[in-house]
């Protein structure tokens, strides 16, 4: 109590957050650099769940831009429940911020902002139809100030706001009916071109698949995940440009294997797999982990995936000796266990 009235009761002027950019910035850096592939796509996938349909999650070129700019650029587009403009202010424009429930378990409202705005300062550009109706905001990095924030739109009255109303001609009829939300990463620069394989990424002519494959260990039920690829090749060669659908390691595993199971451990189980021994599994490659590895496997994601010399040594610590090329294990935290762990703010799982 003595304390309490030193302070002044029970008031708290709330803590604010100065150098907002150097915030995001920083936590930027401790993302993987595609794990925005993983933010994007999930936040679609509990859009889909909110209409308690059957959606699709597309990662392709956004060609309305291409047409106009004659620039590449990659957008998301999901068939989810969309959001208004006021609903994108909240959940776009405000660090920590989501339309799902935002817990420490479940979703921090943070993934996307942190892992793609700070990859696009250019900015992400959101088109998103609820209820028939659609609106675009632009959440880009002045590049001014370096402040994160939405881009003042120019509205049919003259007027400027965060947010306006679209035309359905630039809607993706395609997939998006009703509702749905499309969004544009423009990179860091209007002419960068932004479907191209960052540095370092696996399987660069396919890297959207590579890592979506290798990071979900499956997707929800009636929820279609695909990405484009062969997108250097004229539209016209269908047989190369073309959508290829995202199905994550368990489909994979599955269609491979020639024995599997799972053993019980303290706190854990060991999902296991031994792959058949084909020619295929170093063309699949460019697709999935199609050789002996081991991950850790949470709520149908994979964590700490091992390929390449690393994998020798976290399987000969199951005991596996021979054949390294064609096993695979998956260590699942028991339902007890998983109550208790969560991800950090970079989505690696903590203790």
């Amino acid at each position: 109590m003595f304390t309490r009235s030193l302070a002044g009761g029970t008031k708290t002027s709330p803590m604010t957050v100065k150098n907002t950019f150097f915030l995001l910035d920083r936590l930027g850096q401790d993302c993987h650099q595609l794990q925005f592939l993983r933010e994007l796509t999930q936040n679609s996938i509990e859009a889909i769940q909110r209409t308690g349909e059957p959606g699709q999650v597309l990662w392709d070129i956004d060609w309305n831009y291409y047409d106009l700019a004659s620039v590449t650029k990659l957008c998301v587009v999901d068939t989810g429940d969309g959001m208004t403009g006021p609903e994108m202010l909240e959940h776009i424009n405000k660090l920590s911020s989501s339309s799902a429930e935002q817990s420490f378990t479940g979703n921090f409202g943070v993934g996307a902002k942190i892992a793609a705005a700070t990859r696009n300062h250019a900015g992400m550009v959101y088109l998103s139809w609820k209820k028939g109706r659609g609106t675009m905001i632009h959440l880009w990095r002045n590049p001014d100030d370096g402040t994160y924030g939405l881009l003042q739109q120019r509205r049919a009255d003259g007027a400027y706001g965060e947010y306006v109303e679209l035309d359905d001609e630039v809607k993706p009829r395609v997939v998006i009916d009703k509702h749905g939300t499309k969004i544009v990463l423009l990179g860091n620069s209007d002419d960068e071109n932004t479907m191209k394989a960052p540095a370092g990424a696996l399987s660069p002519s396919r890297w959207i698949a590579k890592y979506l494959n290798t990071r979900f260990f499956k997707f929800p039920e009636r929820v279609t995940v695909k990405a484009r690829e062969g997108w250097e090749h004229p539209r016209s060669d269908t047989a190369r440009n073309k959508m290829r659908t995202i199905t994550g390691q368990e489909t994979y595993l599955e269609q491979r294997k020639v024995a599997s199971g799972k053993l019980d451990l303290s706190g854990a189980t060991a999902h296991w797999w031994i792959l058949e021994e084909s020619e295929a599994l170093s063309q699949e490659e460019n697709y999935y982990a199609s050789k002996g590895h081991v991950a850790a496997l949470h709520k149908d994601e994979l964590y700490e995936l091992t390929t390449g010399r690393g994998t020798t040594a976290k399987l000969q610590m199951f005991g596996v000796i021979f054949g390294l090329r064609q096993v695979v294990i998956y260590v699942q935290p028991h339902a007890s266990a998983e109550a208790h762990l969560t991800t950090n703010t970079a989505h690696q799982p903590v203790d």
